[in-house]
């Protein structure tokens, strides 16, 4: 009984972490499209999205303090995750700073690999879908957004790229995971 509360509560303790802010400016379905300010957040290089668990420890290991200032900076959702451009350049991993931190100033990282930087503002078309680990799900969702935006005027800037919402031991099917593309405002 005790695992069941847990298995349904466990996607209410993701909603307590800051998510960045934005302004909705349509929805239909698993499908919105969304205005975000610049999104500050701290980077890893990652080999790719089967190979992710190297890059979040370093993420974590620099919001547990392995930052210049010995700062401990909360988690927040989503995790960001991108394919590198090519075959021969790593994807990348990114934990959004929280706006407290990101308004004092980002400690400086202290692993040669992290960075500090930002995901820059603008007109994002999203779609929500199930499968995080499942890399036929996540191109599927990639697939399913490039049609969806190809039967509208939507015309996207760029690569997509993911973002995973909830902790890993949410069950999969409570999961948020979307596949982002910028688009032209």
């Amino acid at each position: 009984m005790k695992f069941l509360a847990l298995l349904l509560l466990a996607p209410l303790c993701s909603c307590a972490i800051e998510e960045p802010a934005f302004e909705s400016l349509r929805k239909e379905g698993n499908f919105e499209v969304r205005k975000y300010a610049a999104i500050p957040v701290v980077s890893a290089p990652m080999e790719d999205m089967g190979k992710r668990d190297e890059s979040f420890r370093t993420l974590f290991r620099y919001i547990s303090g392995a930052n210049a200032d010995k700062t401990k900076i909360a988690m927040t959702s989503p995790v960001f995750m991108e394919n590198g451009a090519a075959e021969d350049k790593p994807g990348r991993m990114s934990f959004m700073i929280p706006a407290k931190v990101s308004e004092k100033g980002a400690p400086a990282p202290t692993a040669e690999e992290v960075a500090v930087s930002e995901i820059s503002g603008g007109t994002f078309a999203v779609l929500r879908f199930k499968g995080w680990k499942d890399e036929v799900k996540r191109e599927q969702a990639k697939d399913d957004l490039t049609k969806l935006l190809s039967e509208t005027t939507l015309k996207p800037v760029g690569k997509p790229f993911f973002a995973f919402y909830d902790p890993p031991w949410t069950p999969e099917p409570l999961r948020r995971n979307e596949v982002w593309q910028r688009i032209k405002p």
